[in-house]
């Protein structure tokens, strides 16, 4: 069994509780309304609470192709974070997509004018 599965339980006496999933840098979100897809970079500290920060992408766009929707984007606050969004893991197809992206001058520009870091992307994508 791994790490990462024993630490997902907690045993109180005889009963097994699993822990609440919790989000991570690298998590993917996919918009159930238009299904835009929301990579998660780093989280933000805030007087409201945990704010997550990331790069939205969208693979379904009405004509041409898929591209980065949002160089930087953050969520309301820790709660209702990802209300809306169900948690999915990138396919190969997207993965390959993404780093053809991340090849396009304009969208290294358009990355870089919102903060976002490439190699961060990168990171998380493999």
């Amino acid at each position: 069994m791994k790490l990462t599965n024993i630490l997902d339980y907690w045993l109180v006496g005889d009963i097994i509780h699993e822990a609440k999933e919790d989000t991570r840098p690298g998590d993917v979100y996919v918009d159930k309304r238009d299904g835009e897809i929301f990579l998660v970079l780093k989280y933000i500290n805030t007087k409201f609470g945990k704010k997550w920060d990331g790069v939205e992408f969208n693979f379904k766009p009405r004509y041409g192709d898929p591209y980065i929707s949002a160089g930087s984007s953050t969520t309301v606050p820790e709660p209702k974070a990802f209300e809306g969004h169900k948690k999915t893991k990138l396919t190969a197809k997207h993965k390959k997509a993404i780093k053809k992206m991340l090849k396009d001058p304009e969208n290294l520009d358009q990355l870089d004018r919102a903060g976002s870091n490439v190699k961060d992307i990168e990171r998380y994508i493999r």
